[in-house]
């Protein structure tokens, strides 16, 4: 048995992983980790670490829901919410965590800015291209595209050469339901 949001969190970790590690030329800015689930590693081994849930456990309002409730954030899409005959369009939520814990490289704080934001902006852009066209989970639902919609990133740790930055990218996938 399988349900679409657990089929798009595993799509989301394998993409990242080559994304964020194997393709990163420059092993300071390499992904130490990327898992589904909470972070929860001893942060000085871990450096960099990804990880990617549904929902938001910080805001239990942040939910999944059909493509039409008020209360979904307006990403220049519109999308019929159901269809005669049946189906229905529905946005599945959730949040990629990205913790830098930039401690033992001697950096400047805008060296470490720098980096920090590099590797954020890596994320992003990795979570906009995953496909998810192909996921269709037990009951017939099925995906159509992920979006990153937004962040919220900042330095929680600093001076004088050991910088932390922490912060979460919002992901929302276009699904359809049958009925």
């Amino acid at each position: 048995m399988t349900q679409i949001v657990d089929l798009i969190l595993d799509r989301m970790v394998t993409n990242l992983k080559v994304s964020m590690i194997d393709e990163v030329a420059d092993a300071k800015e390499k992904a130490s980790l990327v898992k589904k689930g909470l972070l929860q590693v001893n942060k000085i081994e871990k450096r960099i670490e990804i990880g990617v849930t549904g929902g938001d456990h910080e805001d239990p309002n942040y939910r999944d829901g059909i493509s039409s409730l008020s209360d979904m954030p307006n990403i220049a899409q519109d999308f019929a919410a159901r269809e005669v005959g049946g189906g229905s369009s529905w946005y599945r939520r959730g949040v990629a965590r990205l913790e830098c814990y930039l401690l033992t490289d001697g950096l400047s704080e805008d060296k470490a800015f720098t980096r920090a934001y590099n590797i954020l902006g890596r994320l992003m852009v990795s979570v906009d291209i995953i496909p998810i066209y192909d996921l269709v989970d037990t009951w017939g639902e099925r995906g159509v595209r992920l979006y990153c919609f937004g962040n919220t990133y900042f330095e929680s740790g600093g001076p004088p050469a050991q910088y932390i930055f922490r912060g979460k990218i919002f992901w929302q996938a276009l699904t359809e339901r049958p009925t």
